[in-house]
């Protein structure tokens, strides 16, 4: 190979894989807090170390199948009562 240059391969002989290096990479901390103060700044809540009862739990679970998530399950369940609650005022 001589007089060619190998694209990709640095003085060692190692491809450079994968984004170059910016320094500005941050923590998974870093970035759930992040994602929690814009959360909580555009009005959401976080709950956190919520316990419920069997009846509930069952009743989430239920949810959950059918939302896909707990947390889908919950905000759905929250929505419906809270629109149930307006309407019925």
């Amino acid at each position: 190979m001589r007089g060619k240059v190998k694209l990709g391969v640095t003085a060692l002989g190692a491809r450079k894989r994968g984004r170059p290096v910016t320094g500005d990479a941050k923590t998974p901390t870093q970035r759930a807090k992040a994602f929690d103060e814009a959360l909580v700044e555009s009005g959401g809540r976080i709950l956190s170390r919520v316990r419920l009862s069997p009846e509930a739990a069952e009743a989430l679970t239920l949810l959950s199948e059918h939302y896909g998530s707990d947390r889908e399950g919950i905000q759905a369940a929250l929505l419906a009562h809270s629109f149930s609650v307006a309407h019925n005022d």
